[in-house]
């Protein structure tokens, strides 16, 4: 009798070396390869970005299969084995975890892995989870793994996503440059700009699909559909061995992250957050070319700090006067005397204040602008030096620079599940129908790439 079979993995790589993604890749691979059959590609969800003792994306990865009930463990060795073969368990940093769960995912689990997105969650909290679920646990070292892998077996994919097709390196070449040409990368962005994102930042014209570590990924394709990313891929000229080739089902590129909107008072640190409110006083630009300004509700204030990497978010908020109306979401970093800053990922403008400028008084004769002749002294015309008796200045309305919307960083300071303005008004996905034949035909395409290369 087959069985809904998910299997959840994180935290198999370090600073260093490894990619839990290229852990997934292997696996799914190897159980494919011996005539399992999955229900879906392999999830590659992005959890909580603002987690401190995330290694890079913060991603976790899940599998999901068909299984008999006799070859249940079967199938577990095999997962168990592949994680501990491929884990840096060398590192301090790194406690890879496995779990197995059999049947339909469970109300707690899917609200648990809803919270990891944008909240920092517990080790025990995961225990407790995994007992109620039932989830079967393995921890190879430490339990810190638990609670990604958790989360992406318990990841909601079934509203918005996309697919990423990743390129894995041979050992060799591991820490060297990678081997893709950017002329071919620029040409693939013009044919597929529409079905794929964040391959080329417009700016600087740099090369987004290219990681720079020394982990073995040596690139990665987003897009709407496994065929559109698999057809932008294939446009690629790429000068070095591929090992490997995987597509992934995931979360990025849908600000899956931002769903928590809340009041300023109950921000704690390392969440990613979306506060609505005003602002309470001009912005100021602080070292570094950072510009901070402060946004109050009912409930508090906080410090908002838009960096200047981040280009229109910053220059958006060194124009905001005080009363603007505004919706800021980022990850909120503790500092000192317990004060919390939101640093800002993504900006928007609800609504504009009418700003006014003091100006001297025009000469009743002549219309030219006069000039104070002192402090209490009154004004003087520059023209036809007529005086005017000490009045107030005259309030002009101010031209505002910035417009009502949402702003986002350039595509370079992107975090992987930023939605990018291409994306705009995406709701629901590509439609792309989800089973073992359409699955086993871009497989096929895709070793024959591995081979190929």
């Amino acid at each position: 009798m087959l069985t809904e079979f998910h299997i959840g993995i994180d935290d198999t790589d370090s600073r260093l070396v490894g990619c839990t993604t290229y852990t997934a890749a292997l696996l799914f691979q190897e159980l494919v390869s011996q005539g399992f059959k999955p229900l879906d590609f392999p999830w590659l969800v992005r959890l909580n970005p603002n987690i401190p003792w995330k290694t890079r994306g913060n991603g976790a990865l899940s599998l999901h299969f068909n299984v008999e009930e006799g070859e249940l463990e079967e199938v577990k060795k095999i997962a168990v084995a592949t994680v501990e073969r491929i884990s840096d368990l060398a590192q301090r940093a790194t406690d890879p975890a496995v779990v197995f769960l059999k049947g339909r995912v469970s109300n707690p689990l899917r609200e648990f892995s809803a919270r990891a997105l944008y909240d920092v969650l517990s080790v025990r909290e995961a225990r407790r989870i995994a007992k109620c679920a039932p989830v079967e646990v393995h921890l190879l070292k430490g339990s810190r793994g638990l609670v990604g892998a958790l989360a992406s077996v318990g990841a909601d994919l079934d509203h918005d996503h996309t697919f990423e097709i990743m390129a894995y390196r041979t050992p060799e070449n591991i820490g060297t440059t990678r081997r893709v040409r950017h002329d071919s990368v620029r040409h693939m962005d013009t044919l597929f700009h529409e079905l794929t994102f964040n391959n080329i930042d417009p700016e600087t014209g740099r090369v987004l699909i290219c990681p720079h570590g020394p982990d073995p990924v040596l690139l990665g394709i987003r897009g709407e559909d496994p065929t559109s990313v698999t057809r932008a891929f294939n446009q690629l000229e790429i000068n070095e061995p591929i090992e490997r080739v995987m597509i992934f089902k995931t979360n990025q590129g849908t600000d899956a992250h931002l769903s928590y909107h809340t009041r300023i008072k109950a921000l704690r640190p390392y969440q990613s957050a979306v506060i609505t409110g005003a602002v309470s006083y001009s912005p100021r630009i602080v070292r570094g070319g950072h510009v901070i300004f402060r946004v109050y509700d009912e409930t508090g204030s906080i410090d908002c700090a838009a960096y200047r990497a981040s280009g229109p978010v910053r220059e958006t908020s060194l124009q905001l006067s005080h009363g603007d109306s505004v919706t800021v979401s980022g990850g909120i970093r503790p500092q000192p005397l317990e004060e919390l800053t939101l640093n800002v990922e993504k900006l928007e403008v609800t609504s504009l204040v009418d700003t006014f400028r003091l100006e001297n008084p025009s000469c009743s004769n002549c219309g030219t602008r006069c000039e104070s002749m002192g402090r209490g002294q009154g004004f003087r015309c520059r023209k036809c030096r007529a005086r005017l008796p000490r009045i107030s200045r005259v309030e002009k309305l101010e031209h505002r620079n910035i417009r009502v919307g949402v702003y986002l960083p350039p595509p370079r300071a992107h975090r992987h599940l930023t939605k990018p303005t291409s994306r705009d008004g995406i709701r629901c996905p590509t439609s792309f129908e989800t089973s073992n034949a359409n699955i086993g035909k871009i497989l096929e395409s895709l070793a024959s790439i591995s081979i190929a290369s």
